[in-house]
């Protein structure tokens, strides 16, 4: 009766543990596509303001891509005029599209904001276009950027598959070294 509650929990334990380890997996690889430098390429970002709510709330994780043209009522994304670094971005709707000296200029506001609170935007300061969104992740995104988070997303998935292979591998030494004591074992004579 041991044994076999005994190997429930190994069973449990493994299907939890490869589980963890498929969506460890498939974070970092959304996210290490959505850094690839490729032009027009998915970006994600968390979104640390609460500027957009109810639409976009706190710690969600935010989908951006680059597109051809935007209209009033998207929702982009931008450079801020004086950033310090490309991660100084903000999430606003656009409320009025102006052209001044021959250039589109977006006047953007987030939902939540009052009217007075809206800003003026270049085309060029324009990272892209809200696609969607995904409530909470933003701050495991945000995780996933400190070392703490790197360490979480490569180094533990990296060593618990290596671990397996050499555990794969020292069982496969065993059946052969079995194979061999059989093979050489004294045959009876008939």
């Amino acid at each position: 009766m041991v044994l076999k509650n005994n190997s429930k929990i190994k069973k449990v334990f493994s299907i939890i543990a490869n589980t963890v380890l498929v969506l460890l997996i498939i974070v970092g690889i959304i996210v290490g596509v959505a850094l690839l430098p490729i032009n027009n390429n998915y970006k994600l970002l968390a979104v640390t303001s609460g500027s957009m709510e109810p639409v976009i709330g706190v710690g969600s994780l935010v989908i951006i891509k680059p597109a051809s043209g935007y209209q009033v009522g998207d929702i982009i994304t931008f450079e801020k005029l004086n950033a310090v670094s490309d991660k100084d971005t903000t999430t606003h709707r656009i409320q009025l599209i102006a052209e001044k000296n021959g250039e589109k200029i977006y006047t953007t506001k987030g939902d939540a904001n009052n009217a007075a609170a809206s800003q003026t935007v270049n085309e060029d300061q324009i990272i892209g276009k809200y696609r969607f969104s995904i409530a909470l992740l933003g701050y495991l995104l945000k995780y996933l950027k400190t070392l703490p988070g790197l360490i979480l997303i490569i180094v533990i998935p990296a060593t618990i598959i290596i671990y397996e292979e050499v555990r794969k591998i020292g069982r496969e030494m065993k059946n052969i070294k079995n194979k061999k004591k059989l093979n050489k074992s004294p045959k009876k004579e008939k």
